[in-house]
């Protein structure tokens, strides 16, 4: 087994997801701020100085944003159903690792330090909540010590999951994995507190043509 850290980014079909969006983005502006967010997530993994970068992408439109930024690209297998599906199917191609942290893909505000305390924290698994019960960040070690619980609620049901094996568990809460970026409330947020290079970009970038065609 490799003693690697190995992180897992998981993007579905940019322009697609974000459904409760669509009511103020449309689906240009929605495939925009995936691929923003999906930047400013991996700059953050890079400074972190995570051994390998992989995004679990659904579709050839998530892996062509992926591969635009030049990252490695592992897409869904066909007939791959949900998430977990993904990430279980994503990991079977990385193979054994010491450590296998699963990053969310739209966390604007992530910053390097958020994914070093996450690393830093000393337990078999590691939940990163964000602020609506979900799971911004996963750390396994090793990388297969349990499987993933995504959906509602999921940090809940991580941490659940680890106790029912018997395995150490830690509740890492961090700013930069508390903001996902899922409704209408989420994306007004923005509006103010630091974010990452990318979104900060795109969101100005719209405020400027809004203002031209205003």
């Amino acid at each position: 087994m490799s003693s690697n850290t190995v992180a897992l980014v998981p993007l579905r079909a940019p322009g697609v997801g974000k459904t409760r969006l669509a009511d103020a983005l449309s689906p240009e502006r929605r495939a925009a701020l995936a691929g923003a967010m999906l930047a400013d997530v991996c700059d953050a993994l890079a400074v972190a100085a995570v051994d390998a970068l992989v995004v679990v992408a659904g579709g050839e439109a998530a892996a062509a944003a992926a591969c635009a930024l030049g990252l490695e690209v592992v897409l869904d297998p066909p007939g791959c159903d949900g998430l977990d599906a993904a990430l279980w199917a994503a990991q079977q191609r990385v193979g054994p690792v010491g450590a296998l942290l699963v990053v969310t893909a739209d966390l604007p505000r992530l910053a390097a330090d958020d994914v070093t305390a996450v690393l830093d924290t000393d337990a078999e698994v590691v939940v990163a909540p964000t602020d609506d019960g979900g799971t911004g960040g996963l750390l396994r070690r090793p990388g297969d010590v349990m499987p993933t619980a995504y959906g509602p609620r999921s940090a809940r049901r991580h941490r659940i999951e680890a106790a029912a094996r018997g395995l150490r568990v830690a509740t890492c809460h961090r700013p930069g994995f508390a903001t996902d970026v899922d409704t209408l409330g989420d994306l007004a947020s923005l509006r103010t507190g630091p974010l990452g290079r990318a979104t900060t970009a795109v969101l100005e970038r719209w405020t400027y043509q809004d203002a031209e065609t205003g």
